[in-house]
């Protein structure tokens, strides 16, 4: 470039209007500058051009030309197209960003003095192809119709530890692909917090390891738009931080690991940042809205994983969760892990939206919290349909017996593991399982169906549980913060049933107090209703209906009326009914899970002393009905009766 030609540049610029741009071109990087910028140009030693703050070897400068092109400043254009790619840079930004660009592979890392957010806006395809950034600002990125392929490593690779805003352009779809076998964490990569927003579609697969990995949290903004996991080595989404999807769609599919993982923020040296220093640091899932779906295969996956919370509500969208683990155990070594839909290592909190879980792998759990479980509201539906795994054993095998108080039969079996055994099981916490409310619908075909090993309290809400092991059974465990075993029921309605032991099962004591709570045991010496021998039922209130081969319970401190039959109760209708009657004055209809025979224990506000009461079988039962529950229902004609003793 000649100083002829640069002279007459500089005198073109001076009496341009302020439309026009000069454009300087270094290999695939074009330098932007709006004519009003540009200034004074000085040409030093025949060898260089300074243009605002950036100085040109001339020898680097293939072409220089002007034209009307609109300059924004701050933001940046990549665009690929086959094996190439070309670099378009603003003015403001041009003296502080280093630009290397080798065929399709373009890397940009900004340094220590840019002062305000960079935008790069990525757009083309490349089916070899890269883009890398460094910097030490929160930057944005826009995919704006972007198909790119590195078979080498990461198709993007953010190693800017700040904000990054990734945006999908509306109405475009963007596909990254990374290579086999090479070092990347994934075929997207972000080190810094990650935002996702706008509405288009954006593809990944990862080819070596995850998806994507985030150093730090991601969160899906409201206006997010679809992302579609197609496959991974490891996980479909792998942050540390925590995760938090306030709308859009997430599918995944086709991973070899978990679907989400989730983990507490480490330092250089992989030491967890403390909660006090870093207040984001929660290991957590956090869904206020969107849709997620995530299938996962292998052995021993999750679908979603956190080390922390796992929080479900809609204060930002409607929130709908649907999660697939088709997998079984995996053995390695004496450790054997189960698969599972959802799993927290602290705690699992349900206050709103729609979450449909199915476990179909053998010894597949749907839900696992080794924490606490709270369920306030929204839909929840948890199916394990595998058999379990290993040499289990337990099944409850019950001595036989009949209703009263003092019985006192031996504690129910159902829950032992072996160490190279895992059951299938619908919902299990560790800790405490609180419910309030919400719609719980659970199905355990080989163990129990809503499990937890401290104590379980519904106050509300509407339960059904089935399950070939005890329906919901709360359970003792020595291993345990707080373990009591005790199952309070003061409100909702609560249905268990059981095919082969007990509906509802407490190994501490057992108190109803209000609400529904229905029990059927399995067939033979199973209970609807069952407490160990060391413990109680008490009943004070609320609407009581169970029934088995025996019971299990001692009474105590019972304020409430309730009545037990000593021969058994029989509808032989599978979509019968069990009806409560005081002569012709029916008080209540239990629906029947199948056709059903059984030792009967019920108890109503309405029931008195010293008053005869049946329990018979109808076919023709009209009312509200409520989770199989009808109160003063409308019945024709009632048989089988049987007289219930009353205490």
């Amino acid at each position: 470039m000649n100083k002829s030609i640069i002279m007459l540049l500089a005198l073109m610029l001076s009496i341009a209007n302020y439309a026009q741009t000069l454009n300087v071109v270094v290999g695939a990087t074009t330098y932007c500058i709006p004519a009003e910028k540009a200034g004074d140009m000085p040409y030093t030693t025949g060898s260089e051009l300074t243009i605002i703050d950036k100085t040109f070897p001339i020898n680097d400068i293939d072409k220089i030309f002007i034209d009307e092109s609109s300059v924004t400043a701050s933001s940046v254009d990549v665009t690929y197209n086959g094996n190439s790619a070309s670099v378009r840079i603003p003015y403001d930004i041009m003296s502080h960003l280093n630009v290397a660009v080798k065929g399709g592979h373009v890397s940009i890392v900004q340094d220590a003095n840019v002062t305000s957010e960079v935008t790069y806006t990525l757009s083309g395809n490349s089916n070899d192809g890269s883009f890398y950034m460094d910097g030490e600002l929160k930057a944005t990125v826009v995919l704006n119709g972007l198909t790119l392929n590195n078979p080498d490593s990461a198709a993007i690779n953010i190693r800017d530890g700040k904000r990054i805003n990734l945006i999908l352009n509306d109405g475009t779809t963007n596909t990254l692909t990374d290579g086999k076998n090479g070092s990347q964490k994934a075929c997207l990569a972000i080190k810094g917090h990650t935002e996702i927003d706008g509405g288009g579609t954006l593809n990944i697969t990862g080819n070596t390891a995850h998806a994507f990995w985030g150093k730090e949290y991601m969160q899906l903004k409201k206006g997010a738009g679809t992302i579609n996991i197609t496959g991974a080595v490891g996980d479909g989404i792998n942050v540390n931080q925590y995760f938090q999807q306030n709308g859009g769609t997430v599918n995944i599919t086709g991973v070899g690991d978990d679907g989400i993982q989730v983990s507490f923020k480490t330092d250089d040296n992989d030491v967890i940042i403390p909660i006090t220093e870093d207040e984001d640091n929660t290991g957590m899932v956090l869904l206020k809205g969107g849709t997620l779906n995530i299938t996962v295969t292998n052995t021993g996956v999750k679908g979603i994983k956190a080390e922390g919370p796992i929080n479900i509500n809609e204060s930002k969208a409607t929130t709908n969760v649907t999660v697939k683990a088709t997998g079984g155990v995996a053995v390695d070594g004496s450790d054997y892990t189960s698969s599972a839909c959802m799993k927290s290592d602290q705690s699992i909190t349900i206050d709103a939206g729609t979450i449909t879980l199915t476990a179909t792998g053998q010894g597949g759990r749907a839900m696992l919290s080794e924490g606490t479980l709270d369920i306030n509201g929204g839909k929840l539906t948890a199916r394990a349909e595998g058999s379990n795994y290993g040499n289990s054993s337990g099944g409850g095998n019950h001595p036989g017996g009949g209703w009263g108080p003092g019985g006192g039969w031996g504690p129910g079996g159902g829950n032992t593991n072996t160490s190279n055994s895992k059951n299938a099981k619908g919902v299990k916490a560790v800790g405490a399982i609180t419910i309030t409310g919400g719609d719980v619908n659970i199905y355990s075909a080989s163990h129990e169906g809503l499990e937890s090993k401290t104590s379980i309290d519904i106050t509300g809400g509407t339960i059904y549980v089935k399950a070939s092991d005890d329906a919901i059974n709360c359970s003792r465990d020595a291993s345990v913060n707080n373990s009591t075993g005790n199952f309070t029921i003061s409100g909702g309605i609560v249905y268990g049933y059981s095919t082969n032991n007990d509906g509802l099962d407490a190994n501490g004591n057992l108190t109803i107090s209000g609400g529904v709570a229905i029990g059927f045991g399995g067939n033979g010496a199973e209970a609807g209703i069952d407490t160990d021998e060391q413990h109680s039922l008490t009943i004070t209130g609320g609407q009581l209906f169970g029934i088995g081969g025996r019971t299990d319970t001692r009474f105590s401190s019972c304020t409430q009326v309730y009545g037990y039959s000593s021969s058994s109760a029989r509808c032989t209708s599978s979509t019968g009914y069990f009806v409560l009657s005081e002569g012709s004055t029916r008080i209540f209809a239990v629906k029947v899970p199948a056709s059903y025979s059984g030792i009967v224990l019920v108890s109503s506000p309405l029931m008195k002393k010293s008053t005869s009461y049946t329990v018979g079988m109808a076919t023709s039962v009209s009312g509200t009905e409520n989770n199989g529950f009808i109160e003063s229902p409308t019945v024709g004609s009632v048989s089988n009766t049987v007289t219930l003793t009353g205490r």
